[in-house]
């Protein structure tokens, strides 16, 4: 549980390319393991990936990033508690540029970003195994157990965001990408795995009511992480195919 893994949440910060033991429990053993060690986030970190793989990644995580309130709200709409709705609203107001004055939705970042490395906004189609991790997303953020939803976004998307974004701020830096232009990446390394610690309290007190439900949280988690990883695949064939 949370509270035995962590005196106090500003112990939960990340290193680039790291993620804390706190998730270690909840993730099939072998798992995030296997995801670090995907050829793609591998390529990355060790500067062997192609300039056009990188740039097909961001056309990709594009579709699927653009949904990222949508799921998060959608899976809000399922919490029995206005106390936890309002812990993740904070999200919410930090996505879309409402927590600074005159700030930018996190969307309008990705599209800075993507200008700044070079990249156009849907220069390639959509792969099929983007639109599989989609509507994955999708099924579960909308499902009536909120343990879906939370399983999903928690350890499918926040909890891992340093081992995928810190690999690919690895891979552009060896093409000479600027600060500016990783803002985007940097900022949710630093701030995801808070989003996920909200996440995380609140999937302690439903599986301190029924433990034996760990086993569902899990197996949500393997398959958005391997959904996760198909996309990479694809990433890589169409990096080589171009």
């Amino acid at each position: 549980m949370l509270d035995q893994v962590l005196p106090h949440e500003a112990a939960a910060v990340s290193r680039i390319g790291a993620i804390s033991d706190l998730w270690s429990d909840l993730f099939p053993l072998g798992l995030l393991d296997e995801l670090r060690a995907h050829p793609f986030l591998a390529a990355c970190r060790n500067h062997t990936i192609s300039e056009e793989a990188l740039q097909q990644f961001l056309v990709q995580h594009q579709y699927y990033s653009r949904h990222f309130t949508r799921y998060l709200c959608a899976m809000m709409a399922s919490l029995p508690s206005t106390d936890d709705v309002r812990e993740l609203s904070k999200n919410l107001v930090e996505e879309t540029g409402l927590d600074t004055p005159g700030g930018i939705t996190h969307a309008d970042l990705y599209l800075k970003s993507l200008k700044l490395l070079g990249v156009r906004s849907g220069s390639r189609p959509a792969a099929p195994e983007t639109l599989k991790l989609i509507d994955s997303m999708y099924r579960y953020c909308r499902s009536e157990d909120v343990l879906d939803g939370l399983s999903a976004l928690c350890l499918g998307a926040e909890a891992i965001v340093p081992i995928i974004y810190g690999a690919v701020i690895e891979g552009f830096k060896h093409f000479g990408a600027t600060p500016e232009a990783l803002h985007y990446f940097v900022l949710h390394v630093e701030e995801d795995e808070d989003h996920a610690i909200v996440m995380r309290k609140i999937l302690d007190r439903l599986l301190a009511e029924r433990p034996y439900r760990l086993s569902k949280v899990q197996a949500i988690a393997q398959e958005i992480v391997k959904d996760r990883m198909e996309m990479f695949d694809a990433v890589l064939l169409q990096g080589q195919a171009s």
